[in-house]
């Protein structure tokens, strides 16, 4: 099956995810919809166990506690819409989906791109014991392989 669209819902608004969105977009040859939730101090409720003092020091009501950063980020790495830093609100953006399609042409990493003849992966499904344990006096037979007879 292959991704056109990746959402990716967070409440990380850093530097760092945004490089994320970004780098998922290039690799996986697909949209990113990237969901940061952004809120003020007045949004939540009066209680003595939120330490906001820890985080902020503004402790004014419209002091922002989580910074957003909701982003749209096309196939090829291009920011289409945010991201947003400023308020609440509602990004959009024209997705043509025909991108998809050109950016697998370019980067297709399980395409064209793929050497079933010099990579592949092999799964053991015999059953392995997760942890052994060892001492220098005792010799332990390994029984999660099967034996040959």
């Amino acid at each position: 099956m292959r991704v056109e669209i990746y959402c990716a819902p967070t409440a990380d608004g850093s530097k760092e995810w945004q490089s994320s969105m970004l780098h998922i977009a290039l690799e996986g040859g697909c949209f990113v919809l990237s969901a940061c939730q952004f809120c003020r101090r007045k949004d939540f409720p009066e209680h003595p166990d939120y330490l906001f003092t820890d985080w902020y020091d503004d402790q004014e009501p419209d002091s922002i506690v989580s910074q957003g950063g909701s982003v749209i980020i096309s196939p090829w790495e291009k920011v289409l819409a945010g991201p947003n830093f400023e308020s609440e609100g509602l990004i959009t953006a024209d997705l043509d989906l025909g991108d998809v399609a050109r950016a697998k042409l370019y980067f297709d990493v399980v395409g064209h791109y793929s050497k079933p003849e010099v990579f592949n992966l092999t799964v053991n499904e015999h059953r392995k014991k997760p942890v052994t344990f060892v001492s220098k006096s005792v010799r332990v037979e390994d029984d999660s392989e099967p034996q040959d007879k």
